[in-house]
């Protein structure tokens, strides 16, 4: 009875994880989260970024439509520096 109480505790010992490696998954973990929270800052500037050239994009494109119609384009456009 001892020695099959003793091969289930080695079993179940051999088993489980050590604290230093769980410990260095841990680690691993977090610094994985915190590159992926930083991607996710970073890609929320890009999209920002994104959404302001679309913007400009769209008032120029509705100034030369605008400008279309009119006999006097070149004068209104704004001198070349």
């Amino acid at each position: 009875m001892r020695i099959i109480a003793i091969l289930m505790i080695l079993t179940l010992s051999s088993c489980m994880v050590s604290k230093k490696v769980y410990d260095k998954k841990c680690c691993e973990v977090d610094e994985l989260k915190a590159q992926v929270d930083e991607l996710k800052g970073e890609n929320d500037a890009w999209k920002w970024k994104d959404q302001i050239c679309r913007q400009h994009v769209l008032e120029i494109t509705n100034e030369l439509k605008a400008l279309k119609d009119t006999t006097k384009v070149i004068e209104q456009l704004p001198a070349n520096k």
